[in-house]
């Protein structure tokens, strides 16, 4: 059998109604996860954990205690099955596919649209990784790896480049130029300087790169 290839895609699910079908541990952190990138989530299910519990009576999810029907992911953009009872996550999986709905059954790849990553967080910085389902602890042991690698002067340079992204879009004219103007701040002088901890420096030396693009930019012209 073909291997399947997953295509990987950050999705803005802000606003957005999401179905966790299981009231366990394993939907409780997949809940977790929803909310935390602006979902709007329902859950559904007979039983369910204290702090679900606790979420629904405020309010912060929607609650059905019962059994899944299939009318529970009209309206829904994507839906996580999480129950002990696999008729009831391949009932799911059916009606999802269906309904051209993005559907993963917790730890049965066979029954996803989609697979979860393991994800890495730095602030506004964010890395997927993935195994295309074939080891999810390699994934994890990965990602504490890169966390380990990746210290807080990456943020600090994403901040510098946030702050002269408007700038090298107004005085760079081609994509090309902006492209090698920030090949240069991330391989060069200025990350260099952000890592040692002098950022304002760092701030300048990207400014007199700017100028120098530009001028060049304009010679070309």
């Amino acid at each position: 059998m073909k291997a399947q290839r997953y295509y990987p895609v950050y999705a803005n699910l802000t606003g957005r109604a999401c179905l966790v079908v299981g009231g366990g541990l394993i939907a409780q952190r997949k809940v977790t996860t929803l909310l935390e990138h602006g979902a709007v989530v329902t859950v559904v299910s007979p039983d369910l954990t204290s702090r679900l519990q606790a979420w629904a009576k405020s309010g912060k999810i929607a609650l059905a205690r019962r059994r899944f029907r299939p009318a529970d992911l009209r309206g829904k953009w994507l839906v996580y099955a999480a129950t002990d009872d696999q008729a009831v996550n391949e009932e799911v999986f059916a009606h999802a596919q269906r309904s051209r709905i993005f559907c993963n059954v917790v730890d049965q790849t066979r029954l996803c649209s989609f697979i979860a990553p393991a994800i890495l967080k730095r602030g506004p910085l964010t890395i997927a990784i993935s195994t295309g389902g074939r080891s999810p602890a390699m994934a994890k042991e990965l990602r504490g790896r890169l966390g380990r690698a990746i210290g807080p002067e990456y943020l600090r340079m994403l901040r510098l480049i946030r702050a002269v992204r408007p700038q090298a879009k107004r005085r760079l004219a081609t994509y090309g130029d902006r492209k090698r103007y920030f090949d240069v701040l991330l391989k060069g002088k200025v990350f260099a300087l952000v890592r040692s901890g002098h950022e304002k420096k760092a701030m300048q030396e990207a400014q007199r790169l700017m100028n120098k693009a530009a001028v060049a930019g304009k010679a070309k012209a």
